[in-house]
């Protein structure tokens, strides 16, 4: 790694979070935010973060499904997108052209703000017998959904592991038919607990998730830093005993085509009214301004450090990106 450490688009599935009011119904400026599919607990996480923004500021933030992370990366850059849902690891290979990206850098890709930390879900079914990730090998499992963090992740974590299933790419809603109709045995997503689409297939077909020993996460957490242990507690979902995982954060982040004054008033916003979101999306709760210049991949929009600057907070050199120094 270089010195920063860690620190399928639906048109038709466009949701418009901003409700204007007769008194903020004047010209807004328009603005998209590639997100995750909608199934999972991350899309209604973001979309209360632009409903915010919108409500508070000229912008009219218009959230809008997509596969995952690593699509919003591409459509990021591609110009499709002024803002896109990312992940620590997205943005940092993104930024330096590495890993998924080495044939498609962006230099210019820059983090507007973390929401929230995200956990690996590994989830079979009950009926199926298998207990542990070596009992995975030759499975038909699906390691997450097609484009996202979470398959890239899966994919790093069983290499590392050795564990070879037969995996099975599809969107995590066609992945959750596919459990439920016995067509798989397990799948995966990197999403807050509870997520919706597990609440569901559970209620249906029990599952279990699958846990690492801590042999195992040591052995990862070396190999890929951005990655941190995580807990998905007893009874999240019913019934369902303690599994321990992986966790790793997860946010907006936008490029220097988006101005700066721009996403200045747009990073205000979001920190002036996260308490909002967090009443709704509890996991925003534990994420500040200062987990976000604690944390960073790669470097911080000009107008998003403007105002952690602004709060006081003091900006480690390799999060400044050029265009501020």
């Amino acid at each position: 790694m270089t010195k920063l450490t860690l620190r399928h688009l639906l048109p038709a599935s466009i949701l418009a979070v901003s409700a204007l009011t007769a008194a903020t119904a004047q010209a807004q400026t328009a603005l998209n935010m590639g997100s995750v599919p909608t199934g999972t607990g991350w899309f209604f996480g973001i979309s209360e973060g632009a409903r915010v923004i919108s409500a508070n500021t000229p912008y009219e933030i218009t959230v809008r499904e997509t596969g995952g992370t690593r699509e919003n990366a591409i459509r990021l850059t591609n110009g499709e997108l002024d803002l896109a849902f990312t992940e620590a690891l997205v943005g940092y290979e993104q930024y330096n052209g590495e890993g998924r990206f080495a044939d498609m850098p962006n230099p210019d890709v820059r983090l507007v703000y973390w929401i929230a930390p995200s956990t690996m879900h590994w989830a079979v079914r009950q009926d199926s017998g298998l207990e542990t990730f070596e009992d995975l090998n030759g499975e038909r499992f699906n390691p997450s959904s097609i484009g996202g963090g979470g398959e890239y992740i899966t994919e790093q974590v069983f290499g590392i592991l050795g564990i070879e299933p037969d995996f099975q790419r599809m969107r995590v809603n066609d992945a959750a038919e596919g459990v439920t109709d016995g067509r798989l045995v397990g799948f995966s997503y990197n999403g807050v607990p509870p997520i919706p689409l597990f609440t569901e297939v559970h209620s249906s077909r029990p599952l279990q998730l699958l846990s690492l020993t801590d042999e195992q996460v040591s052995t990862v957490t070396t190999e890929l830093p951005f990655l941190s242990p995580a807990i998905v507690p007893a009874d999240t979902y019913t019934g369902m005993s303690e599994a321990q995982s992986l966790g790793i954060y997860m946010g907006i982040a936008a490029t220097t085509d988006l101005d700066a004054d721009t996403v200045y008033e747009l990073t205000k916003a979001y920190w002036e009214n996260q308490d909002e979101v967090a009443a709704s999306f509890k996991p925003a709760g534990s994420v500040d301004p200062q987990t976000v210049v604690d944390t960073a991949t790669f470097p911080l929009h000009a107008g998003a450090l403007r105002y952690y600057q602004e709060l006081g907070l003091e900006i480690p050199a390799d999060i400044i990106p050029p265009e501020a120094q």
